[in-house]
């Protein structure tokens, strides 16, 4: 595991980055931990994650927050075994919907691991680069048992959850 890094998505990233996302949608059929724009070039992707870093946060109730995009690498092969989304601050919007301000997937060949455990490990450093002083508001679904064992394994304490078929829950780290 210790050839495994986070790093920001780049240009050379376009043919690896396209695969994972095409696996991930094949094993699960959504996105977590990218925050995707449809119909854009890869080129062009990656500008929109820099702009996206870019947008200044000053309140709660704004539109839009900051997002940064990673991935992880395997350093030797750089490979890309799973994808990290950091939003330091939460708008309304974003903690009405049980979004956090993290998000992570991991390519399916690679779960069962501990991939997924790293992956929350080094978004929490890069988290506490971005927001030294906030808590850690991060999501997943009371049936992705996976998930909720390593949100526990780095200290999240469940606040809140709605009961459905599906049930979302939302917890802190401090």
């Amino acid at each position: 595991m210790d050839n495994l890094i986070l790093r920001k998505v780049k240009i050379e990233d376009k043919e690896g980055f396209s695969k994972y996302l095409e696996e991930l949608v094949k094993a699960s059929g959504s996105f977590k931990g990218v925050e995707f724009e449809d119909g854009l070039s890869f080129e062009n992707l990656v500008k929109y994650y820099k702009e996206k870093e870019q947008i200044p946060f000053t309140n709660y109730y704004q539109n839009e927050t900051p997002f940064f995009q990673y991935v992880m690498v395997e350093k030797d092969t750089d490979t890309i075994v799973g994808a990290v989304n950091i939003r330091p601050f939460l708008n309304e919007m974003l903690d009405k919907n049980f979004e956090g301000n993290i998000g992570y997937s991991i390519s399916s060949n690679c779960r069962g691991k501990g991939y997924g455990k790293l992956a929350l490990s080094l978004a929490i450093k890069e988290f506490r680069k971005l927001n030294p002083n906030d808590k850690i508001v991060i999501c997943c679904y009371k049936e992705n048992v996976g998930s909720r064992k390593i949100i526990e394994s780095h200290g999240g304490k469940l606040i809140e959850e709605i009961p459905g078929v599906l049930t979302p829950q939302k917890y802190v780290i401090e």
